[in-house]
């Protein structure tokens, strides 16, 4: 009896290993494939890589370009430079689209913007500066200038912000 449990230990034994070399040589063969199937794996978007993640992240509208475009990204021997060109062509349309919005918000608040602060600013000068020893004709001039300057200030403001929401 124990020759026999050892003679079947032995043939399911050789059987494993036969089983594994079998499955590893066609690893081997296949490897590519299992390589891009495993970089197509969705991951968390902090797991973003550099080269492979305009395959998991382009909007959907555009992500049925990929149907075209993975193949090639996947073989490209320069993987980085297609994936940097395909997500700005990608999010282009994102881009432009906020961008209008922002300004259209923007300019749409700018002279709301102006007439709070030129209230703001007469109220400052005129009421809250008496600690100031400055004579009523200078605080005019200073609110003056305000009325003169305000708004060139909050022109060139909304291309600050402009640039920092894009940036």
């Amino acid at each position: 009896m124990i020759g026999f449990l050892v003679i079947n230990l032995g043939l399911f034994m050789s059987l494993f290993i036969s089983m594994l070399v079998t499955l590893y040589e066609a690893f081997v063969e296949k490897q590519t494939v299992y390589r891009m199937l495993e970089t197509l794996k969705i991951r968390p978007q902090t797991m973003a890589d550099k080269d492979y993640s305009a395959l998991i992240s382009i909007p959907p509208p555009l992500n049925v370009f990929l149907i075209l475009l993975a193949p090639f990204l996947l073989t490209s021997s320069n993987p980085e430079f297609w994936n940097r060109l395909i997500l700005w062509v990608a999010y282009l349309p994102v881009l432009l689209i906020t961008t209008t919005v922002f300004l259209i918000y923007e300019i749409v608040l700018t002279p709301l913007t102006f007439l709070k602060v030129f209230f703001h600013k007469m109220i400052m000068i005129f009421i809250y500066s008496k600690s100031y020893r400055i004579t009523k004709a200078d605080k005019f001039i200073l609110w003056i200038f305000f009325i003169i300057t305000g708004p060139f200030r909050l022109i060139a403001n909304i291309g600050t912000d402009t640039v920092a929401f894009i940036m």
